[in-house]
């Protein structure tokens, strides 16, 4: 089975960035006896950010690419390294720990490996309520880390456990953000908890919305073994 890299989707999960709600659900029809039509369906209300999500350049440029422009090519999937650093370099100020990932720290981590896709986490961070990465363990890359990915290593994807990119509170730039959307989507809020730092290939379709800076996706990471085992099997 691949690892699953998104929680389930819930109305008990907990909002992050001042979003009302996370899920929202609303019934339009109920399927009751002797009455058309004979279905349940329901509207669903969702705030992307406070779930795994997949974000484009539009998230913190105007003039940036929307969610369904990332389509073409092989943006949302492909061969991808899960870099899980080791210890515990959270530094803390006024109760929150952050961890600013050097460039010299990746990488010693992925070395000569080629890959198009890095998805970043520790093998120690603390979970919320929902069990995503605390947001008071904060993981973000340094400039010259997330540099190093787009201009080195040619990253087209570049994801996170952290719930964003950036930790500037109380300033408007989005340096790391910026970086990396010079080459790369971007995945935050992933469950990596579970997974063992290597070499999988990635599926992280988003819903495909039209003019969206981001959207919900459910990501899945396959071993090789498994790789191997859906070929042999189209090969027989």
């Amino acid at each position: 089975m691949p690892y699953i890299l998104s929680k389930k989707i819930s109305m008990s999960l907990t909002s992050e960035w001042g979003e009302p709600f996370v899920y929202n659900k609303q019934s339009l029809y109920k399927k009751t006896e002797g009455k058309m039509p004979p279905v349940n369906y329901d509207i669903h209300e969702i705030a992307a950010h406070s779930l795994t999500h997949a974000e484009g350049s539009l998230h913190v440029d105007n003039d940036g690419r929307s969610i369904d422009q990332y389509f073409q090519g092989d943006y949302f999937f492909g061969n991808c390294l899960v870099v899980k650093l080791k210890g515990n370099n959270y530094k803390e100020k006024n109760g929150v720990f952050h961890w600013e990932v050097s460039h010299k720290e990746l990488e010693q981590e992925i070395g000569n490996k080629q890959v198009s896709k890095i998805l970043l986490t520790t093998d120690f961070y603390p979970t919320n309520n929902s069990g995503f990465h605390d947001p008071n363990y904060v993981l973000t890359l340094s400039l010259d880390a997330a540099s190093y990915l787009v201009n080195d290593k040619g990253i087209n994807l570049y994801g996170t456990s952290w719930k964003s990119t950036d930790f500037m509170p109380g300033k408007m730039e989005r340096p790391i953000h910026k970086k990396i959307f010079e080459k790369a989507v971007i995945l935050e809020m992933l469950d990596l908890k579970s997974v063992p730092a290597g070499e999988y290939f990635l599926v992280a379709y988003p819903l495909m919305i039209e003019g969206a800076s981001e959207s919900p996706v459910t990501a899945l990471l396959f071993t090789k073994a498994e790789l191997s085992s859906f070929a042999s099997l189209l090969n027989k």
